[in-house]
């Protein structure tokens, strides 16, 4: 049987366990809000929260990387530079706001999830494929990653966490979320340090033996924090948001050629304010200022990630600032409406050191507009748009003169948006359907970035799509059980979509592809009842690249898994909880002619997890990862007919860790 049939067989009998009467869990989850807060647009969404599920909380990545659509791509063990994807899209395509703060703009920080937060209590929603208008631009390709900041909302909490690990790691956490008088407060704060040496089986090229290395130069070390403050009235609401960290990371090279000196320094400061007035009722006008500073500086000094540029040593700063004004909730019968405007001014300071692309001083105006309509036909039936037109103006000097396009100046302005309808046929089953319009322009890390295995190209085109999907979803509750699912498929028809692709041993570039198709079907389930909770998600994607390059057309795009399944069972049994989980990944290809295959994966998990007896604040967890010490897989030579040991890998070439074990020590205090 094929490795992608044993992935198929594997999520069919997952779902059928996921579905079974036997199955029962503590709480039902909490229901998932399919809108964003005041917009009428819906959309497919899915929620991942750091205190709600069974796997342990290693880090943002793998929690992401559980839900359907969502694939996460990682260079090396946890702390290691990592990418997202969502339907099939690049990293640079999903958009990121925090509290309605965009962190995606000139700066990508989706090209390194390495570098999102966790802290405790955190939580995240992924809008796949649409986003609403009132998020800002519509025109991500991919869809859209919210961060929602630490609130007093649910409740007044403490929260504090110990994580010790495989490969010298260690992760500390702290939270805290109250009320005083009219005042919200929230916070959190997070630091980790990891080494990164894990063992990895590479073959002998002359024996055919396995020989054992050890990582090198992979070091991981962070710090951070983030907070909200909010002041809470009659009328409306006063609020703060910041998020501040720093981190520093090795950069090891792939497992065939290693590397000693090479690293990536980046350190982030974000923060906004915002006010909500309500008028006319149920209408509130919101408001709110932002400013944003990031720096990388990567350092390669003897050229081993890339010996073409020797002595390699580049600073990037971008500071970008920018305000919003959106009013919402304004109806007139059984419409709803609502309005945004944005603006922002970003600039990417002069590059310092010896950079690929020169120094590089580019600087961007940005602004947009956007309206969402609902009218609800009947109880059961609504219909809704949402509609955006953004603008851009990118100035930029520095840059080598034949690595720049004809001029330093690029103006555009670009529609995007989409219409849809949901019926709503009881709790057991809601359809939602719809098409539209996608637009992005490329950031500043695609056009002009330098960050060691990412490099930048000042000649990338505006990325754009016609994009549909359709779906079902429902919550059947029959005594204490209960079942949540979605079942939705999707199509993307792009043009111009950008890719990183391998350039030279252990580096990637931004490139414009020129045409890609893309289709899938992703689905999700959870089934719970008094002791036991199951769920997964499987997505199935389909890409076609419809270049006019010979070599490409007609392959898959590389990077994209065509299967990619995870699931997860639990059971208490008094203070204690089992846990079982599975991680499949197969049909990923490596570059545009589909030469080369990333070997498929199957990673078993399990874990233990003890609430102490007279301290109910209290819990001791253990968790192991790669259960079975997953380090290679064997695949068929394309220059012979035996089988090779490849290193069990997301890009080829950089292995993944095998058997990984984690401690957890958690107190939380109402």
């Amino acid at each position: 049987m094929r490795p992608s049939s044993k992935i198929s067989t594997i999520a069919v009998a997952a779902l059928a366990m996921a579905t079974s009467r036997d199955v029962c869990a503590d709480e039902p989850e909490t229901p998932i809000d399919v809108t964003v807060r005041g917009s009428p647009a819906p959309a497919f969404v899915s929620r991942a929260s750091e205190g709600a599920r069974s796997r342990e909380p290693i880090d943002a990545a793998s929690m992401l990387a559980e839900l359907p659509s969502v694939h996460v791509r990682r260079l090396g063990a946890d702390g290691a530079q990592s990418t997202l994807s969502i339907r099939g899209s690049a990293s640079s395509q999903v958009g990121v706001m925090l509290g309605g703060i965009p962190l995606t703009s000139g700066a990508d920080p989706t090209f390194d999830v390495g570098s999102l937060p966790l802290w405790p209590g955190a939580s995240f929603r992924v809008y796949r494929g649409f986003a609403p208008a009132s998020l800002g631009t519509t025109g991500y390709l991919g869809g859209l990653l919210v961060i929602d900041p630490p609130s007093a909302l649910s409740g007044a909490r403490s929260d504090a966490q110990l994580v010790a690990g495989s490969f010298g790691t260690l992760k500390a956490r702290a939270g805290d979320a109250r009320t005083v008088g009219p005042v919200k407060l929230g916070f959190g704060v997070f630091g980790s340090r990891s080494d990164g040496d894990f063992p990895y089986d590479v073959p002998n090229p002359r024996t055919g033996d396995l020989v054992t290395r050890t990582r090198t130069n992979a070091e991981a070390v962070r710090a951070g924090a983030i907070g909200r403050v909010a002041l809470e009235r009659a009328w409306g609401s006063v609020g703060a948001t910041f998020l501040a960290d720093a981190r520093h990371v090795g950069l090891p090279g792939s497992a065939t050629f290693t590397t000693t000196f090479p690293s990536l320094d980046t350190s982030r400061l974000v923060a906004g304010v915002d006010t909500t007035i309500r008028v006319f009722g149920s209408a509130a006008v919101r408001a709110q200022v932002w400013g944003r500073s990031e720096r990388s500086r990567f350092a390669d000094p003897l050229g081993e990630i890339d010996p073409t540029r020797s002595s390699n040593l580049a600073e990037q700063s971008i500071l970008a600032a920018g305000s919003s004004v959106g009013l919402r909730g304004v109806r007139a019968g059984p419409v709803n409406v609502a309005f945004s405007i944005d603006g922002r001014a970003e600039r990417l300071l002069p590059t310092d050191g010896t950079s690929v692309l020169g120094g590089v001083d580019a600087s961007r105006f940005a602004g947009g507009a956007g309206v969402e309509v609902e009218a609800r036909v009947r109880s059961a039936l609504r219909l809704f748009a949402s509609g955006r037109i953004d603008a851009r103006r990118d100035s930029v000097t520095g840059v080598i003169a034949s690595k720049m396009p004809d001029s330093g100046v690029a103006m555009d302005v670009v529609p995007s948006g989409h219409v849809g309808a949901s019926y709503r046929l009881g709790d057991a089953a809601t359809i939602s359907a719809h098409v539209g319009l996608l637009r992005r322009f490329p950031s500043f890390a695609e056009l002009y970035g330098d960050r060691g295995s990412l490099v930048g190209d000042p000649r990338l085109r505006i990325e754009r799509a016609l994009a549909a999907d359709l779906g079902v979803q429902g919550d059947v509750r029959v005594g204490r059980v209960r079942l949540g699912y979605e079942v939705a498929g999707f199509v993307t028809d792009s043009r111009d979509l950008i890719l990183f692709l391998p350039l030279g041993r252990g580096t990637f570039r931004a490139g414009n592809v020129g045409a890609a198709l893309l289709a899938g079907v992703e689905g999700s389930a959870s089934l719970a009842a008094k002791n036991l909770v199951t769920t997964l998600s499987y997505t199935f994607l389909f890409t076609d690249n419809r270049s006019d390059d010979p070599l490409a057309r007609g392959r898959p795009l590389p990077g994209r898994p065509i299967h990619d399944f995870s699931y997860d069972a639990t059971y208490r049994v008094g203070p204690i909880g089992f846990r079982y989980g599975i991680d499949a990944i197969a049909g990923t290809t490596v570059d545009t002619a589909a030469s080369i295959v990333v070997p498929p994966r199957l990673f078993h998990g399990a874990g233990i997890s003890l609430n102490v007896p007279r301290f109910s604040s209290l819990r001791v967890g253990l968790e192991v990862q790669n259960l079975f010490d997953v380090r290679v897989m064997r695949v068929p030579s394309p220059l012979s007919q035996n089988l090779v040991a490849v290193p069990v890998s997301d890009f080829l070439g950089f292995p993944l860790p095998g058997r990984s074990i984690w401690a957890t020590l958690r107190f939380r205090a109402p």
